[in-house]
Order: structure tokens, then sequence, then C-alpha cells
């Protein structure tokens, strides 16, 4: 018996389309940057991720949704160059700003995101991913990443099928669908020729953030697109009773490390 093949690739843009996890745009991110890059830029999951990689002082490196620097200030200090691309102009302005603060100069920036055109880019030995891969096409992405890469690339993504904890929705009454998961990513290497490896970094510091009630349903809303008037009281309702003064007992964010080799 012949069975067809199938189509993961397809299978994943059907998916990403019909999700609530809709991606932002650059204005989005920009308008993010400010309250964004305090966090972002330091926390323990950067010595995670970096911990995991294979890299050296003479290796230059592609930082692509490079963000505020979380990644590329402190690679910057290991290896001989970073190239950061984000399609978020005030991103890299708030990166080049950490870099002056840090005294990092071989960091060379381009205003692009993953649907840009890279020809222009240089090939580096090291291509980087974190958080930044929720794209529409995720095989044209991992390709991309793949050619540039001469050694190995590393990206993390969010496991599970929310940004969201689950027990918040069930409680809130917001009925979702699930975003595709990681499992996506070594199939389609794995498709392409590629042997990955998955690792996991676990982290507090999710989409949804829990300094107050309001600023928890605005975190929910930004992942979510929207919460009608009863959902957002039940999500403050939440906040008082399961959040607020008990943050060290909230569940870990899980994100997927994915490392593979470029060297066939």
């Amino acid at each position: 018996m012949f069975l067809e093949p199938i189509n993961f690739a397809r299978m994943y843009k059907e998916h990403k389309q019909k999700t609530v996890f809709k991606g932002k745009n650059s204005g989005d991110w920009d308008n993010k940057s400010k309250e964004m890059a305090p966090r972002m830029q330091k926390s323990h999951y950067v010595e995670d991720f970096i911990s995991r990689m294979n890299i050296s002082k003479e290796d230059t490196v592609l930082d692509i949704g490079c963000g505020p620097g979380t990644l590329a200030i402190p690679l910057a200090k290991k290896v001989k160059h970073v190239i950061a691309i984000d399609f978020s102009s005030q991103m890299l302005e708030e990166l080049e700003a950490y870099a002056a603060r840090e005294g990092v100069k071989n960091i060379t920036t381009y205003h692009i995101g993953w649907e840009d055109d890279w020809s222009h880019l240089p090939q580096v030995d090291i291509a980087v991913a974190s958080r930044s891969i929720e794209v529409l096409d995720l095989e044209d992405a991992l390709s991309k990443m793949s050619s540039h890469a001469k050694k190995a690339c590393y990206l993390t993504y969010k496991t599970g099928g929310s940004f969201v904890d689950m027990d918040i929705l069930d409680y809130i009454g917001k009925k979702i669908i699930t975003k595709p998961d990681f499992w996506y990513i070594p199939i389609l290497l794995y498709k392409d020729g590629y042997l990955p490896k998955i690792d996991y970094i676990a982290t507090k510091d999710g989409s949804v953030k829990y300094s107050n009630a309001d600023e928890f349903v605005t975190s929910l809303i930004w992942s979510l697109g929207s919460l009608n008037d009863e959902q957002q009281e039940k999500a403050k309702e939440y906040f008082k009773l399961h959040v607020e003064n008990r943050q060290d007992s909230l569940k870990p964010t899980f994100w997927a490390f994915v490392a593979w080799s470029c060297e066939k």
C-alpha cells in the first residue's frame, strides 16, 4: 500500500493562519520596545541559551529577530562579530543604546525581518533565532537560517499551543485555536537532511506579566488579541486569587531549544 507523504510545511501554514495567536507587526514591537528592553536584557534565559551553544572567539553570528539585544550583546562579548537584524527599528535603537552602555562595538545592525531579502547579508558561522520564529512560512525561515550559517544554527520556540497558561484561559472563559507547536521544526529540518537536537529552557518571564491586575489584563489582550468585558473582569479576579503575591508559584514557561549542524 502506498501512503501519501504528509506535507508538514503546508500543515504548519494552515494551522498558523487559523490560530488566535497572530503575529505582531513592526509597529507593535516598536511600541513594546521600551517596556521590554530592561526585562529582556537581563535574564537567566540568556545564560541558559548561550551555555547550549558551541561557539569560539573567532566566530561570526547572525542574530535574527534580535530585539533589544537580549542575546546579541552577550554574544558579542564572546565572538568576533555579531550581525543583528530586526524588523522593529525601535528594538534596534534599544540594542544600540545597550551596546553603548556595555562598550560593545562589534555589532552591525540591519533593519530587516524574516520575510525580507537577505541576499546582502554576509555568510556567518552561526545563526540564532531566540523566541523570534513565529513566522507564517516556517520552512522558508529555517531554510534561510541554514543557508546563512556555515557551522550551526540555534533557535528557541515556545512549547505547547498557547502563549497563555490554559488554566487562565479556562478560568476567564476564553476559547482559542492553539498555535503550531515546536515539533514542526525538527520534522522540517529532518526532511531537509539535518539532524536536529532538542533541549528545553524554563523561564518565568512569559508574555503575560503580573505586577498588577490591569497590567495582567493588558498583557492577556496583547497575546490573545481581544477580551470582552466579562473576560477582563474574570482575568482581574484570577489575578487576585491566583497570581497576586504568589508569583513564585507560577508555572514556568518552557522553550524548545533546537540545534542543528549546517555541515552536512
